[in-house]
């Protein structure tokens, strides 16, 4: 029986001894609380590398420049920014960072959807803008006006397409120069039209050569030989918050 007994202890103390064994090969083997926890560590190391790139606006008219794009990020340097359109344009620009954040003016473009991809030291952004489908058409973009016979009708009429559609409504100023800053209180303001529905036309064929021969409160008349260039800017409202421009107007003054 001795024999028997000493027999059973030490199955019991082998198999007892074996035991951490199998425990610890158990152990080795990752849980579902692991394989979370390696998940969550993972997705936040890829959204450490990404940075938000905010837009003043979700769109923009074409040939003007007044969207601004800002990525914010943390550090020194400058934010590469590379703009792609699907009517092919391409635009690379840097941003300098001040105060965590890069802005960027956006250079004028034409009528598009565009992407945008930011880079900042293995940081990258993205994001998304229009261009919209607008356009001031001009019956012509050459004027003869002669100052003896300056009250004429000297034809400018046109059409005024917003945002992929006849404007209902609005105006259209003529600047020399184009300088439209300050809308009607620009000292190069010329004279305005009104747009019509349905159609979105407008029609100058009286105001423009009487203003360019006879002068304005903010323009001396003009003189024979002089050759000034104009443009004409088409806004929604008086507020001139949302704008496009024409072509350049090209009046040659006669005697």
């Amino acid at each position: 029986m001795r024999r028997l007994v000493s027999a059973g202890v030490v199955a019991i103390t082998s198999l007892a001894l074996a035991t951490p064994a199998l425990t610890s090969t158990a152990h080795a083997t990752p849980g579902t609380a692991d394989r979370a926890a390696a998940s969550t560590t993972v997705a936040a190391k890829a959204m450490a590398k990404k940075f938000k790139i905010k837009k003043s606006a979700p769109g923009v008219q074409p040939g003007i420049s007044k969207l601004v794009l800002t990525a914010k990020v943390q550090g020194r340097g400058k934010v590469k920014f590379t703009i792609t359109g699907d009517n092919g344009a391409v635009v690379s620009q840097k941003a300098k960072v001040k105060k965590g954040k890069a802005k960027l003016l956006v250079p004028a473009l034409g009528t598009g959807h565009y992407s945008v991809k930011a880079g900042f030291k293995g940081r990258k952004g993205k994001t998304k803008f229009e261009v919209y489908d607008s356009a001031l058409s001009l019956s012509t973009t050459s004027l003869t006006c002669s100052i003896s016979n300056y009250k004429n009708r000297t034809a400018l009429t046109g059409t005024v397409k917003y945002k992929g559609a006849p404007a209902t409504g609005g105006y259209v100023d003529i600047y020399r120069n184009g300088n439209a800053v300050g809308g009607s209180q620009s000292p190069d303001y010329l004279t305005m039209a009104s747009v019509r529905a349905p159609y979105g036309a407008f029609d100058f064929s009286t105001g423009v050569c009487s203003r360019v021969i006879s002068g304005t409160s903010k323009m001396a008349p003009a003189t024979a030989g002089q050759t000034i260039t104009f443009q004409a800017y088409y806004t929604k409202d008086a507020g001139f918050d949302d704008y496009f421009s024409s072509n350049v107007i090209t009046v040659n003054v006669v005697a």
